[in-house]
């Protein structure tokens, strides 16, 4: 069930943001927080997912004080925000180096206590070492959700399809989808190859957000597959369920790519 904001409107559900007030790169106040959750609600995003950064390597030194951490400040920002959107709790975990199995059993780590753990590299990241880490999560009975891997620079549309292969999930960033750059023609190819299960904001207290997405894949014609991306799929983390496959999508070349192909030539 999703809150009803109004005939016509979007029914959106983020699973990856920087908003809880002070604890890393993100949102540095409460009133920043609850500032964009608002504009949050009146775009008709009606779940949110908290996940501050952390890295593994400081799971394995003190994981309750990571857990302390996070927890105090989301209920200092609890106490300030209206209903909507709902807000969930888990991590951005930093693979700095094997996530260890303790953390991995615990899923108070685990998107909103979730089978499914949000997870980012470096961005100079081999890809033997991607895979590694991949294969290691899988083994151990959970799936994780690489975060925007437009991001790394060994990554294409072949690699994300072997992560999948493996068994993990794949989160592209939904601004950068919509934007003309190197890391945009990236992000461009894993959702036209179908190889994207969601997209999210990674907002840290600014203007990122779901909806000028979910408006630019419906401009490309493909508003079920902006659905999937962006509703289906989300929701099967907040439930703990299986995602669906995301088929390919049509989306036009941009800037960036037509020059690449005339660089080919």
């Amino acid at each position: 069930m999703v809150w009803d904001v109004g005939e016509g409107s979007l029914f959106l559900i983020d699973i990856h943001s920087h908003l809880l007030p002070n604890v890393d790169d993100g949102s540095q106040s409460v009133e920043q927080s609850v500032a964009v959750l608002a504009q949050f609600a009146e775009q008709g995003i009606t779940d949110v997912m908290l996940t501050p950064h952390v890295r593994a390597s400081e799971l394995a030194i003190d994981p309750e004080d990571e857990l302390e951490r996070r927890d105090v400040a989301f209920e200092l920002l609890r106490r300030e925000v209206p209903a909507r959107p709902r807000l969930h709790l888990g991590f951005e975990i930093m693979l700095d180096q094997p996530i260890s199995q303790e953390t991995l059993s615990n899923r108070r780590f685990a998107l909103a206590g979730s089978r499914y753990f949000l997870v980012e590299f470096y961005m100079s990241v081999a890809a033997a070492s991607v895979e590694a880490a991949l294969k290691q999560i899988v083994e151990a009975g959970v799936v994780p959700l690489v975060a925007h891997p437009e991001r790394y620079g060994m990554c294409s549309a072949a690699a994300v399809t072997r992560w999948r292969e493996l068994g993990a999930k794949v989160q592209v960033d939904a601004t950068t989808l919509t934007r003309s750059s190197l890391r945009a023609g990236k992000a461009k190819q894993i959702v036209r190859s179908g190889a994207a299960d969601v997209l999210a904001a990674d907002n840290h207290g600014d203007q990122r957000c779901l909806s000028a997405a979910f408006e630019f894949l419906s401009q490309e014609g493909s508003p079920e597959a902006a659905q999937m991306l962006m509703v289906e799929n989300p929701r099967s983390v907040l439930e703990d369920r299986p995602m669906e496959t995301v088929p390919p999508i049509a989306i036009r070349e941009g800037v960036w790519s037509r020059f690449k192909n005339i660089i080919r030539i």
